[in-house]
């Protein structure tokens, strides 16, 4: 998905708000966002996708920063909320006429926690309560039938953010019970609030998956050129790829992989994308 009118304004919130959980210092503040408008004002015309540019933004802004992880503590926090619900959440799976739905409808509301998204609020403390909310709800796109079967082969999950992935082993736990080998994919290095292998271990995907590897240097998403050999030839292997979240599907819209998104549309630009509305849920196969 490319780069939209929408896009540049939600950058820059972000970047402000990662700049302020990193420091007070004002001069470092306006020299971030000023970096960040450089690099939109460069990229933007050439109508790239969204969350590549995003990433060499955020790099930048990291380096003005001085600071590799401007989100840990919004990131543990996010982990250690879902961990403690963890156990309501698995009831109301394993209450579910079928498992493996239940559970991916699950990872797609743990979708939400996804903080910088301009008019995107994370429920946080409120999640359980927003969970069973949402969990009553309809999917707007329901491929899950079709996904649950290209399962039963060689699977490439990749991950999204953190809160998420602990929910996600859940989903994973339930793929695994079908497909020839798993295998999960996180970010290389900490961007935004995305997991990382560290956040991995702490959701317990390590006791799930047959392997766990990474996108390499950390890009928001899927970028190809940075992708480790290993990763590479899994994902041009796999019988299906489980994408998670807004910037996966970013990344592989145009792809003709065979992709299962599975997100909470959490923005105009994703949702007019896809077809649907801001705020619906989406498990849709392509390729």
């Amino acid at each position: 998905m490319r780069i939209s009118p929408r896009c540049p304004s939600c950058l820059l919130n972000r970047v402000y708000m990662e700049a302020t959980l990193s420091t007070n210092d004002q001069k470092k503040i306006d020299k971030a966002v000023e970096e960040a408008l450089k690099i939109i004002a460069e990229e933007y015309p050439r109508k790239g996708i969204n969350a590549i540019i995003a990433t060499r933004m955020h790099r930048r802004v990291y380096e003005v920063l001085g600071d590799e992880d401007p989100y840990k503590k919004l990131k543990d926090q996010a982990n250690k909320i879902t961990m403690q619900y963890l156990p309501e959440i698995k009831k109301a799976i394993e209450n579910s006429k079928d498992r493996f739905k239940a559970a991916a409808k699950a990872s797609i509301i743990a979708n939400t926690f996804d903080y910088g998204v301009m008019g995107h609020e994370v429920s946080d403390s409120k999640f359980l309560e927003f969970f069973l909310e949402k969990f009553e709800e309809r999917l707007k796109i329901d491929d899950l039938d079709l996904i649950m079967e290209k399962c039963r082969g060689k699977v490439v999950y990749l991950t999204d953010n953190c809160g998420e992935i602990v929910v996600d082993r859940l989903f994973m736990e339930e793929i695994k019970k079908l497909c020839e080998r798993l295998t999960v994919v996180v970010r290389g290095r900490p961007i935004i609030s995305d997991a990382t292998y560290e956040d991995a271990i702490f959701a317990g995907v390590d006791k799930v998956a047959d392997e766990i590897l990474t996108n390499g240097k950390g890009a928001i998403g899927i970028f190809e050129p940075e992708l480790p050999e290993e990763t590479r030839k899994r994902i041009y292997e796999a019988d299906i790829i489980v994408a998670k979240g807004m910037a996966n599907y970013e990344c592989l819209s145009e792809s003709t992989l065979p992709i299962a998104f599975l997100l909470t549309a959490k923005c105009e630009p994703v949702a007019k994308s896809i077809g649907v509305d801001v705020g619906d849920m989406v498990a849709m196969l392509k390729g």
